[in-house]
């Protein structure tokens, strides 16, 4: 292992990450500094597909062309899952729960459809004991999410974008978990990946929209703060699920999430930040998941956002409003942009 910031981080605190991309050599490369696991989703696989032709080129060719284009593009998105599985499965049976996962999502444009994600979930399962399945903080992932614990799937609910999607989908696991128990299942493990960097890329945009002048660093401490909240009450309550630090759109929120006991996930962007910031000192190797956030910066994206408001308060969203919330159906818009990639390499 180097001297990394992620590197230490991951020796030396109780912080685990993984990496956000499913690129082979920055897979390699996460690997060597820490990383215990992969995250996919729909462009990410599609990234690796087209990126590490030579690892998946045979099998890609080998797809009949004449299938649906959903189930064209699951089975390529499952020549990543597989091959990521393989990879880490020796992690895994050594260490278990967490350690050398893969996370898989289901098809982003079934966001509403309970069955099909459902189905779809237990095919993922099936493509390895390490392989964690991915559904969004939507009312049916929601749903989908208890639905997969109580079969004893692990699980990751994603696009969690709120405080209140993030409390509504620990509990969906704990009645999941639950339900594997009475049933004589072993539970599952899962993970929650709030995606702080997109509920700030929504809050940038009403930014620029309405013309509130908002700083950069403000809404980083903002959509930090929906994590650091998330933290608190998960701790408070003893969720069984841990949090997941995701979609992370600066240095300083990785700095100031580590220490936390949970499994964060980080593209290889914000890893060469991290590195650049860690050179010139503006990253400090020290423990910050407990020291406050920057007050004055919430106040004011509070004072100017009501949208960041709802993310913020625990009962900011009702499980209504889930879906229409604009960081979610932005989140799931470019998941879907990523399946229609998927679909494309059919045509190529």
């Amino acid at each position: 292992m180097d001297n990394s910031y992620l590197a230490w981080m991951a020796s030396e605190t109780k912080t685990c990450w993984n990496n956000d991309s499913a690129i082979d050599i920055q897979a390699d490369n996460a690997i060597s500094q820490g990383a215990i696991g992969v995250t996919s989703n729909p462009p990410l696989s599609y990234e690796a597909l087209v990126t590490d032709t030579a690892i998946y080129r045979e099998k890609l060719a080998a797809i009949d062309r004449n299938l649906p284009d959903n189930e064209y593009a699951f089975q390529a998105m499952m020549l990543v899952v597989d091959h990521f599985s393989s990879k880490f499965i020796k992690l895994h049976n050594k260490k278990g729960t967490f350690y050398g996962c893969v996370r898989a999502q289901v098809a982003p444009n079934l966001r509403s459809d309970v069955k099909g994600m459902l189905e779809y979930g237990k095919r993922i399962s099936l493509i390895g004991k390490n392989v964690m399945v991915k559904v969004p903080g939507t009312i049916a992932g929601i749903q989908v999410l208890e639905e997969l614990a109580a079969l004893g799937i692990p699980t990751n609910p994603t696009v969690i974008v709120s405080v209140s999607q993030a409390i509504a989908a620990a509990e969906a696991f704990e009645r999941g978990r639950d339900r594997a128990k009475k049933a004589g299942i072993i539970p599952a493990w899962s993970s929650c990946a709030i995606v702080m960097g997109r509920t700030q890329d929504y809050l940038a945009s009403l930014n620029k929209e309405r013309n509130l002048g908002i700083s950069v660093s403000d809404l980083e401490w903002a959509a930090l703060a929906i994590v650091k909240r998330s933290y608190g009450i998960f701790r408070k309550l003893g969720f069984q699920s841990p949090i997941m630090p995701a979609a992370f759109r600066a240095p300083l929120q990785v700095e100031q999430l580590t220490g936390g006991e949970f499994f964060m996930t980080i593209h290889p962007k914000i890893q060469a930040e991290l590195a650049e910031a860690d050179k010139n000192g503006t990253v400090k190797r020290e423990v910050f998941i407990d020291s406050p956030v920057n007050e004055d910066a919430v106040n004011r994206v509070s004072a100017k956002l009501p949208e960041f408001v709802a993310a913020y308060d625990p009962k900011g969203l009702t499980r209504e409003q889930f879906d229409s919330y604009g960081a979610t159906s932005m989140t799931l818009d470019g998941f879907h942009q990523g399946w229609q990639n998927l679909v494309g390499l059919k045509y190529k």
